[in-house]
């Protein structure tokens, strides 16, 4: 330290030589030698007679600064110079931003010319439809299963099966199930050609479930076999219930040989329960 000092002072007197002069900036002296501070620093002072220290490592601090500077100085130059058009002047920043939008644009028409935009829209193309397909089909499956429902009720709540038909539930819906659809929303009966059946009650509307399948029983062949006897009370049968087809029984087959005048009347008596046709 002391011989840091020692060439810092000699360095010193040899840059500043002359002792202060009143009025003058310089060296403060002792005698012939330079004045120091109670940390052994020369004295330097001003114009105005202001005394300050210079501390022994002034120098060397002042030397870092000037190379921090100047290696700052030369890493801006060096990342500046990429900005440098061939005549070693800096590109306008304005021309630059103008620039890369442009080349931007220009990869974009090789890529529609190229065809890699029209293989990327299929491949988004063809996503979605995926997705609209998979969703279609779910939508199909869950109103299918909505549907089959709402004919169901049909028939498990139907008080004319419960009422007027004799054969096992199971074997009627499977007969008559074909003949009905669910169509927004509502359940709508069709005849064996086809037709919807139209109210005989409520004349312009549909049928309702339990009037359709009435009338789809009465313009079965099969008709008496489906439904119950009539119950009949009274002196004719003792009271305990009545019997399928009381009366006379005729075969198709006779049926179909008879003139149409008794066709109709049989028909009639066998809708009332009088007579009962077979095969």
């Amino acid at each position: 330290m002391i011989m840091t000092k020692r060439i810092m002072l000699l360095a010193t007197t040899a840059m500043f030589p002359r002792a202060f002069e009143s009025g003058k900036p310089g060296w403060k002296m002792d005698g012939d030698k330079l004045a120091l501070d109670a940390n052994g620093n020369p004295i330097y002072v001003d114009a105005n007679g202001g005394e300050s220290s210079v501390k022994g490592d002034t120098i060397a601090t002042l030397n870092n600064e000037a190379k921090t500077h100047r290696l700052a100085k030369e890493a801006a130059e060096g990342a500046l110079a990429k900005f440098k058009t061939p005549d070693g002047k800096l590109l306008d920043p304005e021309t630059a931003v103008k620039a890369v939008d442009m080349v931007g644009k220009l990869d974009a028409k090789k890529l529609i010319d190229s065809g890699e935009v029209d293989k990327l829209t299929d491949q988004i193309k063809s996503q979605f439809t995926t997705q609209l397909t998979e969703k279609d089909q779910a939508l199909a499956t869950a109103n299918s299963q909505i549907s089959a429902m709402r004919i169901d009720a049909v028939f498990k709540g139907s008080e004319y099966i419960n009422d007027r038909v004799d054969i096992p539930r199971d074997m009627f819906e499977a007969s008559m199930r074909g003949h009905f659809k669910d169509e927004d929303g509502k359940i709508v009966a069709y005849d064996r050609s086809g037709n919807k059946i139209m109210s005989d009650k409520n004349l312009g509307e549909l049928a309702s479930p339990d009037e359709a399948l009435e009338k789809l029983v009465s313009q079965h062949p099969n008709k008496d076999r489906i439904l119950k006897a009539d119950q009949k009370g009274g002196s004719g049968n003792g009271g305990g219930g009545g019997q399928r087809g009381q009366g006379k029984v005729v075969t198709r087959a006779d049926f179909a040989a008879m003139d149409p005048g008794a066709q109709q009347a049989t028909a009639a008596a066998a809708a009332k329960g009088e007579m009962q046709i077979v095969d």
